[in-house]
């Protein structure tokens, strides 16, 4: 190490050393932050006391800097902290800084955490630092007066119906010393911050349905982090071993899924890595020729699930209720007179097509199985057709075209699920893939699938089919575009109540797999009632609770919009921190978000 990096380590270790000193005064808050004291919390997190089970299961002194997980005895430390008790302060801060992803500005700084703390704890370097006798990554779990186990201080109501999941809380460098806006593709925060707020969280796996596995599968740390969690829980915890995984669930949402796990790990850890469910975008489901890429999905056991698309504006949609009424105002809606749009990626190297021959330079001809580039190649000059790179008017474009072109990219692609979003219907192409949520949900009801082999022919496919059944696909795109989108976290785009969204889509397959589990998956529909009238958004038995709309518009009356929930008593701006989700940002209590969908 040199002089500068000592120096520079030093200063990181005092200045953490002296925030937490500051913030924690004789094992309890009672030195409050300015933001503290702006959300008017400072009393009840010093009142707040949980019932204690006895003495506690983790080492003296853990409090103090710590979390003690009474559940295993597990003393969970921030990230300027280390031992068995959090009481000696980590020298090797620059490293620790890096991996995770933050300079030593951010490593350092309080990080918005998992629903606010449930205001039982305080955000500090990393992680929930919870009130004593309160742990997990959001402070939700304490002892009850009955010895057991319980969540909100038992005023924790859980769902009437559907299925009970069960949260690893594992050690804080594995879930809460990442930063969420450092993390790419933070699906498994969401998951875990619904299934709260949604009431399908149970702390008791004897009576669990599903095992959740909150790993991050993405970034350098996968495979030191997963080769010890595996092992960690099937030696610490009973559940694994009643079916040895079968019912545990983990979410990658890396490109390739499953296979963008090195190869060594795949061999080393098969036999659990097999078990359990991969909840993943990316649906091949056979070996494909051109791009040589493996299997990764397997139909019945895992579930193709949408990217989380984080990206604003998808409120201006022509199916939105409130755009309706604006572009009946101004005469109608944007004609759709074009055919076929795409804008995007184009070449593997990332360097744009030759604008002469149309032709994009060697190397990386495995992207997207080849299918932009020949769709490029063959008809970039197609009347109708608007095939390019870039555009400066993206939302404006695909909502002037029919039919939108939705390829796989380097491996999953988003452009369908962004496409419908916009009433366009998805143009699918890539041989052997499944999209999100298929086949529970039937996509040829809202799209149109074409063989890689017939893109010559795309032209006279397009428009050769029939106006009414282009009307029959965009009318049934609101519907699925719900199903696509986690709105009940992120925010309205279509008016919506979130109750046909993405995470419930997924609550609703996970259901149908306990209740049916020998009814192959495109069957489900058939077999149960219920679930042909949520996939069709035809439930119709609660009266809407609209969500709050993304962007700063005010879309109902007496609602805040998303922009103002997340900026509410300087929570900040991370849907993360609301207490449970968009669906309950007028609220800070969680036990208080509406369920009108239950």
């Amino acid at each position: 190490m040199t002089w500068f990096s000592l120096a520079f380590a030093i200063h990181c270790l005092l200045l953490a050393a002296f925030t937490c000193n500051a913030q924690f005064r004789n094992h309890s808050y009672n030195v409050t932050s300015r933001r503290e004291r702006r959300l008017g919390l400072s009393r009840s997190l010093a009142e707040r006391t949980a019932v204690a089970k006895g003495l506690s299961s983790c080492p003296k002194g853990c409090h103090i800097h710590g979390v003690c997980n009474e559940e295993v005895g597990r003393c969970d430390c921030p990230r300027h902290f280390t031992g068995p008790s959090c009481s000696g302060m980590a020298s090797n801060m620059v490293q620790i800084c890096a991996k995770y992803s933050l300079n030593a500005r951010d490593c350092r700084m309080d990080h918005a955490c998992l629903n606010n703390c449930n205001q039982r704890g305080k955000c500090i370097a990393g992680m929930c630092h919870c009130q004593p006798g309160y742990w997990g990554m959001d402070c939700a779990i304490s002892w009850g007066p009955n010895g057991k186990m319980q969540l909100l201080e038992g005023h924790y109501v859980p769902r009437k119906r559907g299925v009970k999941v069960y949260i690893y809380e594992l050690p804080s460098n594995m879930t809460s010393w990442y930063a969420f806006s450092h993390v790419d593709r933070p699906l498994q925060f969401l998951l875990w911050q619904r299934l709260m707020s949604a009431g399908m969280r149970t702390l008791d796996g004897n009576e669990a349905d599903y095992f959740f596995i909150p790993i991050n599968m993405r970034g350098a740390l996968v495979r030191e982090q997963i080769e010890w969690v595996l092992p960690y829980i099937q030696t610490i915890y009973p559940w694994w071993s009643k079916d040895l995984g079968h019912r545990h669930l983990i979410i990658h949402t890396g490109d390739m899924g499953v296979n963008d796990l090195a190869l060594t790990v795949r061999r080393h850890l098969n036999s659990s890595l097999t078990n359990i469910t991969w909840l993943t975008h990316w649906g091949l489901q056979e070996y494909h020729p051109i791009s040589r890429w493996e299997k990764a999905h397997r139909p019945g056991k895992d579930i193709v699930i949408p990217v989380m698309i984080m990206s604003q504006g998808f409120h201006h949609s022509p199916m939105n209720p409130r755009m309706e009424v604006e572009a009946k105002a101004r005469g109608g809606p944007l004609a759709r007179n074009g055919t076929l749009f795409f804008a995007g990626r184009i070449c593997g190297n990332r360097e744009p097509p030759n604008q002469a021959t149309g032709k994009c330079g060697p190397g990386h001809e495995d992207y997207s199985f080849g299918v932009r580039q020949a769709v490029y190649l063959q008809h970039r000059k197609t009347k109708g057709f608007k095939i390019v790179p870039w555009t400066s008017a993206y939302l404006e474009d695909i909502s002037t075209h029919k039919f939108c072109l939705a390829p796989v990219g380097g491996g999953h692609g988003k452009r369908q699920i962004l496409v419908s979003f916009m009433g366009c219907v998805p143009v699918l192409i890539g041989d052997g893939v499944l999209q999100p949520f298929e086949p529970e949900i039937d996509w040829s009801k809202f799209s149109v699938s074409v063989p890689e082999k017939d893109i010559p022919d795309l032209p006279r496919i397009l428009n050769t089919v029939p106006a009414s059944e282009v009307a029959s696909k965009q009318k049934r795109l609101k519907c699925a575009a719900q199903h696509m989108f986690y709105s009940s976290s992120l925010g309205a785009i279509l008016g919506e109540d979130g109750r046909y969204d993405a995470f419930e889509t997924l609550m609703e397959i996970l259901r149908l797999r306990k209740e049916h589990p020998d009814v192959p998956p495109e069957k489900y529909q058939k077999v149960d009632e219920q679930f042909r009238k949520f996939v069709n958004c035809e439930l119709g038995d609660a009266e809407q609770v609209p969500l709050c709309t993304q962007g700063k518009e005010i879309q109902v009356e007496g609602r805040k919009s998303c922009k103002d929930c997340r900026h509410k008593d300087g929570v900040g701006a991370s849907f993360f921190s609301t207490s449970g989700g968009m669906l309950c940002c007028e609220n800070d209590d969680m036990t208080r978000c509406p369920r009108v969908w239950t």
